[in-house]
């Protein structure tokens, strides 16, 4: 890759970031106003950072736009609505499971008859809005529901990763699952057809994606003792290569879609850079501590300082175009 690539494309995230921000201005904060008045208590701080600035921002303004990337148009208003929405139920979903410990059952309901619900507290309440209004707004309502029912046995299965003893496949194997159903889940609401091969690719990314996240959660899921593979490695170098090989499969299934190259390459340089050179910056950080624990990895012994990635370093900023430029799309 060369320079002009990494400034084009940080310059097209930046844009996509952007324009994502003020949409959410312009189309939750009076729903995020209501419900903070009306807020009984299940609802925090963190629930409100989660739509505004991570999933109801990264779904649309990164897969989603990666996505319009890879099939050469712009997104619709009513794509950007359907993905926003998803966004921002996604949290509260998995408030659910983490923080409510709703049964299967309550958590079923949810998913199959939001119109007979009403919700008992606020976090219910704020889903049940945001979910209503995907469904309208998505192209395909009912795959839309398909996904979110495969999103949710992930999340049954990743349950797992509480309790000590699974082996490193059993790790991956849930956090493949629990990536890739849920990008399949977003990229249901758009209005294209899935291309021959698609869907496996996409879940492969998916499972890139979920496998950056646990790499940049290493610190948050050692203190809630959550078996990932960063928080189960002994060598950083292992989990790297792993990333790599993740990485690598799932971009050649990408290269092999009938997308046109031009587009294939956008798309494939979008993850890239805010994605894979990220997870390599937050990797040797992590692999520096190494050096503290007689050269085996022990999350156990490091301080958050140490496990945290800042990506707002210049640093780390300047290591990330780094990365970028290194890699062959």
């Amino acid at each position: 890759m060369t320079i002009f690539n990494a400034v084009k494309t940080i310059s097209s995230l930046l844009s996509s970031i952007k324009k994502q921000h003020r949409f959410i201005a312009t189309e939750l904060d009076e729903i995020l106003a209501t419900a903070k008045r009306s807020n009984d208590g299940s609802l925090d701080a963190s629930d409100f950072k989660k739509i505004t600035h991570y999933y109801g921002l990264a779904v649309p303004a990164i897969l989603g736009d990666s996505i319009c990337a890879l099939r050469g148009f712009k997104m619709t208003k009513k794509e950007r609505l359907a993905l926003t929405y998803q966004g921002a139920m996604t949290g509260l979903f998995d408030d659910f499971f983490d923080k409510f410990d709703m049964s299967d059952e309550q958590v079923k309901a949810f998913m199959e008859k939001p119109d007979e619900l009403k919700g008992e507290n606020s976090a219910e309440k704020l889903f049940l809005i945001f979910y209503k209004k995907a469904l309208v707004n998505a192209h395909d309502p009912v795959l839309v529901s398909k996904y979110l029912r495969q999103v949710y046995q992930a999340q049954i299965e990743s349950k797992k990763q509480s309790a000590p003893g699974l082996s490193e496949k059993e790790i991956f194997d849930i956090t493949l699952k629990k990536g890739g159903v849920s990008v399949l889940f977003y990229r249901a609401s758009m209005s294209h057809s899935f291309a021959e091969g698609e869907e496996n690719a996409l879940y492969n990314m998916g499972g890139l994606m979920q496998f950056g996240n646990d790499i940049f959660d290493i610190y948050k899921d050692r203190n809630s003792n959550i078996q990932t593979i960063p928080t189960t490695a002994k060598k950083m170098h292992l989990v790297r290569q792993l990333f790599i090989d993740q990485m690598n499969k799932s971009f050649a299934l990408t290269k092999q879609l009938s997308y046109k190259a031009k587009k294939k390459k956008k798309h494939l340089s979008l993850v890239a850079m805010s994605l894979c050179s990220r997870c390599f910056v937050c990797l040797d950080q992590l692999k520096m501590n190494e050096s503290i624990t007689d050269s085996v990895f022990i999350p156990e012994k490091y301080s958050r300082e140490q496990l945290v990635c800042d990506m707002d370093k210049r640093n780390n900023k300047i290591k990330t175009i780094n990365y970028f430029l290194k890699q062959r799309l």
